[in-house]
């Protein structure tokens, strides 16, 4: 069943969009097509794999633009404080930088390519939730499975669009073309419409203990409990609400208990062993996105969300000079580390080795690009080992993505706790993830919200957190952890945080346009 998630190839046909009307405008290339498909089981399996597939897309075309990367984790370091925009030179960062200062507008490609690969996955998720009541199952259970895993999938995509963009059309069926101009819903739905998609998958799937080896990668009860608690706590905190939807304080605290408890998760002993592809689909790891080498696609394709690898890898590693002899592969140099983040890790925190390349330290031969710092994330970084044989090997490397791990659930329960909870379970969890990288001999007598905000800026670093948990403890403070001037005065490493805008993306002008402007641009734009 992974190998089949992971790699069954869609029709092309049914995997087409229309570029007319850009990017709500979706549908099959036929109404024929879209009438005789999703007849039964094996069908509407492959057509929920197409919804998962759109989790993989680092690279998005884009009508009239050319392709856009958006690697989620990595624009939302190069947004945040501990990463620059990076690149060979400051006219290869350029796109980036404009991330890195707040200087965004709507016709950047990659603001648009966000747009669209977060509304296909929608698209196709609502395609789907339309279709299999009227397929023929063996299996009634699969019906339910499968609508469950795509509820999660539709809920998974709006958190990260209405993140990014605040303002947002709330679809939750397929457009007819008279209904393609639509107007934006208040956050307030789009995250009540978040809740009650997880809620309801969280009735039918099974928590990761009961998942059979043959199906990692696909979404688990466990999955939707932590998606919710991530989402609530950044609703509640950006926004300033005591509950999303009707969750309130002391039903995510429960649905924190229940996974830690009894979801079959816990924390590896080593933090160095979660991140390699041999160790892909630990039991730390509580939602992770697939990727893999067996696309063999090409950096040019036209259609480069075909491409299953895992694109941060050579965006975020290191160039190699030529006749270099280390057992890293070359990357783009982009969103190189500050020296400043780095120096917050203490030498004896197991997390700092397991976290960052420093290649001078290595005897490695690299090209200083654009705003270097000399140090690069281990977690991404390209290794021979794993590159493809054939295809482009640059968008072919099977990294996993664990974007929801179990350290961050003891996390957010322990600062679920501190709000409303059991202040024992708080010192608890975050004491269980401090020591697994500091030592069992070290000593922690208290927690509190601050001493867990700093545990997650070490925990996570470039996982594409940092930037998040900033913006929900509200924007003065983001505005004051983010800014910085160029020490130096070569406005070279200046970084700014869009406070007019409130940190968000805006509005991509061409959907403003294609909606007869019932779309609003965002302030600050």
């Amino acid at each position: 069943m992974k190998t089949r998630l992971k790699y069954i190839i869609i029709l092309a046909g049914f995997l087409s969009m229309t570029a007319c009307g850009d990017i709500l405008d979706l549908k099959p290339i036929t109404e024929e097509l879209e009438t005789n498909y999703y007849k039964n089981d094996s069908e509407c399996f492959s057509g929920l794999v197409s919804v998962y597939d759109v989790l993989q897309w680092g690279a998005v075309n884009t009508p009239g633009t050319g392709a856009g990367s958006i690697p989620f984790e990595w624009i939302s370091e190069v947004m945040g404080d501990r990463c620059y925009a990076g690149g060979d030179n400051a006219t290869d960062g350029a796109t980036m930088e404009r991330f890195n200062r707040g200087t965004l507008n709507g016709d950047v490609t990659n603001v648009r390519s966000l747009w669209k690969k977060y509304y296909s996955g929608i698209y196709r998720a609502n395609l789907l939730l339309e279709k299999l009541p009227d397929a023929q199952f063996d299996k009634e259970e699969n019906r339910a499975r499968y609508a469950a895993e795509a509820k999660f999938l539709r809920a998974y995509f709006y958190f990260d669009l209405v993140r990014l963009f605040g303002n947002v059309p709330l679809i939750t069926k397929t457009l007819s073309s008279k209904e393609y101009t639509q107007e934006q819903a208040s956050p307030e739905a789009v995250y009540g419409q978040i809740a009650a998609d997880l809620q309801e998958a969280m009735q039918v799937l099974k928590p990761y203990k009961n998942l059979p080896a043959t199906e990692l990668g696909r979404v688990t009860k466990s999955a939707a409990q932590g998606l919710l608690i991530r989402s609530w706590l950044y609703y509640t905190g950006y926004y300033n609400q005591t509950q999303m939807g009707d969750i309130t304080l002391q039903n995510i605290i429960s649905i924190s208990e229940d996974l830690i408890n009894n979801s079959g998760h816990g924390l590896l002993p080593k933090y160095g062993d979660l991140f390699s592809p041999k160790n892909a689909n630990n039991a730390e790891s509580v939602f992770e996105i697939q990727h893999s080498e067996k696309s063999y696609q090409g950096w040019d394709n036209s259609n480069r969300e075909v491409a299953d690898g895992n694109l941060s890898v050579l965006l975020w590693s290191m160039r190699l000079n030529a006749g270099d002899k280390s057992h890293y592969a070359d990357g783009w140099s982009f969103a190189p580390i500050s020296k400043a983040y780095y120096e917050t890790f203490s030498d004896a925190d197991a997390r700092k080795a397991a976290s960052f390349v420093v290649p001078k330290e290595e005897g490695v031969s690299y090209k200083a690009g654009y705003q270097d710092s000399g140090i690069f994330p281990r977690k991404w970084a390209a290794l021979k080992e794993f590159q493809s044989n054939k295809g482009d090997v640059r968008v072919n490397y099977p990294y996993n993505n664990p974007v929801i791990r179990f350290s961050d659930i003891l996390l957010m329960a322990a600062e679920l706790n501190l709000k409303g909870g059991d202040t024992g379970k708080a010192l608890n969890y975050y004491t269980k993830v401090r020591q697994r990288s500091m030592g069992n001999a070290t000593s922690v007598p208290s927690v509190s919200l601050d001493l867990i905000y700093a545990e997650r800026d070490l925990e996570f670093a470039c996982e594409g957190l940092r930037y998040w948990d900033l913006m929900r403890r509200g924007i003065d403070y983001a505005k004051q952890q983010i800014d910085e001037t160029d020490p130096s005065g070569n406005d070279v490493y200046t970084q700014k945080f869009n406070y007019a805008a409130k940190g968000l993306l805006p509005i991509p002008t061409s959907e403003i346009i294609n909606s007869n402007y019932k779309l609003q641009q965002n302030p600050g734009y």
